[in-house]
């Protein structure tokens, strides 16, 4: 940790202190996420300007997101030039690392096509994983979407710069929403927004969109949350994109992989399982249809 992170930290205490005393008791945890700390920091940061300045590197923040090393990055990036559409993602580039921003996150240095390329290794996933959108599943004829764990609409602010889309649902915490709604602000040409509040989602009537992505957090649910979201989100996904993890399965009696890809069948889905490249930990997988 450099010494400008060093004095961040030890301002950032100051102001969550404020915070973290008006959190209330813990209770049953909902996702790994949902542990106390995340959600009081994205609520934090939402409402804190200075906060807000430089959350993208915020170590309570950096346990979920924003934690991607540079050589992580590196295979993003190895990933993105092996796909058939390379010359088009590299050409966009410019306007993806645009996602950097806001939120100071920490940028890595690479050498892209012999020119200097700085981008957080994050922006580098999220383009990864429109890469795989564009080769995996007929892109250009989803207009509504749903995604399940927004961070803080990285993902969302990517995928509409490369394709608007008509109505974009984001499902999640609703501190993390109120961070992602602050970030996607400084983006007006992101629209079609909908913030759907992940805890009360059991209330509303399913919803129905061209195409469902969870960047892991729908395998990072506790396993009553996940049924909730299969049939108020999931269910009515014409695609999907799933990358998948064992974290729920080992911690939070979720869902395995094959009960998934059952249930998702039973839909009357054509369900496949991609290889994650690169993979991050084992057992992972990618969920498509």
């Amino acid at each position: 940790m450099d010494f400008y992170d060093r004095i961040l930290k030890k301002l950032d205490q100051r102001i969550l202190a404020r915070y973290f005393a008006k959190t209330a008791g813990s209770g049953d945890q909902s996702s790994v996420s949902d542990d106390g700390k995340y959600p009081t920091f994205c609520r934090a940061a939402s409402e804190n300007r200075f906060l807000f300045h430089h959350f993208r590197r915020n170590e309570i923040y950096n346990l979920i997101l924003e934690h991607l090393s540079a050589e992580r990055g590196q295979q993003y990036l190895d990933e993105i030039l092996a796909k058939p559409q390379a010359d088009e993602l590299v050409r966009s580039l410019s306007v993806y690392r645009q996602n950097d921003r806001v939120g100071s996150p920490r940028v890595s240095e690479y050498t892209l096509r012999g020119q200097l390329l700085r981008i957080s290794p994050t922006t580098l996933r999220y383009v990864k994983v429109l890469a795989d959108l564009q080769e995996w599943i007929p892109l250009r004829e989803v207009h509504t979407v749903a995604e399940i764990g927004v961070g803080y609409g990285g993902q969302c602010r990517v995928i509409s710069a490369a394709q608007p889309m008509k109505c974009y649902r984001l499902v999640d915490l609703p501190e993390a929403l109120a961070l992602t709604g602050r970030y996607l602000r400084r983006y007006p040409q992101v629209t079609g927004t909908e913030f759907i509040d992940g805890m009360t989602i059991g209330d509303r009537e399913p919803c129905s969109q061209d195409l469902v992505i969870s960047n892991y957090a729908y395998s990072e649910l506790a396993r009553n949350v996940q049924k909730i979201y299969l049939e108020k989100v999931i269910r009515g996904s014409a695609h999907g994109y799933i990358t998948w993890n064992l974290e729920s399965e080992q911690n939070l009696d979720g869902f395995t992989t094959e009960e998934f890809l059952a249930l998702v069948r039973d839909f009357g889905r054509n369900v496949r399982v991609m290889e994650e490249k690169p993979l991050t930990a084992e057992g992972n997988c990618i969920i498509v249809w």
